[in-house]
């Protein structure tokens, strides 16, 4: 069993998986639950909930950064792919390492700038002007999404690495 399949096949794996699929459906459905609730109280009752906005901001968080995390797991996130159609099945892996390279750098880069900001929210503790929330809070999303994203960017790196140093050695023995 290789690294990359040891790592995917771990209960560590799976439990983010997991956690992941419920933050998403979650999150999502308060957020919609909440501006439901947002439209019903200020067009049928005419009132509104104090600081619901500040509740609906720390939930999208969540939603988007759990999704973007999501994304790079599913190999889903953004991408252009028209130029590697046009090379060799060899140009193509090695266009794919650097890919991944790239994409795993700037996520434990950011993730290591995420970090910093959650730290320093910890500290300060500044809060939301309404509700007086922890804004730490929705930043911690910031930072478990890109933590997560570090994490399947650095397996999807060894992967297609691994795969290219088998490609090669194939070309080689021929």
């Amino acid at each position: 069993m290789s690294f990359v399949e040891t790592v995917r096949s771990s209960l560590v794996w799976k439990f983010l998986l997991k956690l992941q699929k419920a933050l998403l459906v979650l999150s999502s459905c308060f957020v919609v639950l909440i501006m439901c609730v947002a439209v019903l109280l200020r067009y049928v009752f005419k009132t509104d909930l104090f600081g619901i906005e500040e509740i609906v901001v720390i939930a999208a968080f969540w939603l988007y950064f759990i999704g973007s995390s999501y994304g790079v797991y599913d190999k889903s996130h953004v991408k252009a792919d028209i130029i590697p159609q046009m090379l060799s099945a060899r140009a193509q892996a090695f266009l794919s390492v650097l890919v991944n390279l790239t994409i795993a750098s700037l996520c434990i880069l950011f993730t290591v700038w995420a970090v910093d900001m959650v730290w320093y929210s910890y500290v300060w503790m500044p809060r939301t002007t309404g509700l007086r929330i922890p804004v730490f809070i929705s930043q911690t999303s910031v930072l478990f999404g890109y933590a997560l994203m570090s994490l399947y960017a650095v397996v999807y790196f060894f992967e297609d690495l691994f795969s290219f140093i088998a490609m090669k050695k194939e070309g080689a023995s021929r």
